[in-house]
């Protein structure tokens, strides 16, 4: 893959994830206010190498955190209105686990919808993976 290639990805990679965000939003407004066993927690609101990759493809930067703290703290970006980044700026953890009680509000949605998010999601998974193997191969 070229330049070219990879700016094309980081493209559609973009794209993929204002397709998703939506379908999240809704469930995660449904069900995150509620919940008693808050999942966003400090652990997992790190960035990793991956992300790294990902965000620097898409030319974003990277926000500022601190390390210290206990790892079952709130995370840093968690607000009383849910999480304060775009979902495209989000440690990709964030994006990828759904909590029983999400999980259940998406399936509760019309298939059509739950099933292309589902493709869209599984796009997402794929593109994001060329853009991390792009990078590692190259050094």
């Amino acid at each position: 893959m070229n330049s070219e290639n990879r700016n094309e990805i980081a493209a559609e990679l973009r794209s993929l994830f204002n397709a998703i965000s939506p379908f999240f939003e809704k469930h995660t407004s449904k069900v995150c206010p509620f919940c008693k066993k808050v999942c966003c927690i400090k652990k997992h609101g790190q960035y990793n190498e991956e992300d790294i990759i990902v965000l620097t493809a898409l030319n974003i930067d990277i926000p500022s955190f601190k390390l210290e703290g206990e790892d079952t703290a709130p995370c840093r970006f968690l607000t009383g209105k849910g999480c304060s980044l775009q979902r495209l700026i989000r440690p990709f953890q964030c994006t990828w686990y759904f909590c029983e009680p999400l999980h259940g509000s998406m399936l509760e949605d019309s298939s059509m919808t739950y099933n292309e998010f589902i493709d869209n999601f599984k796009k997402l998974v794929e593109i994001r993976r060329k853009l991390v193997d792009f990078d590692k191969n190259r050094k």
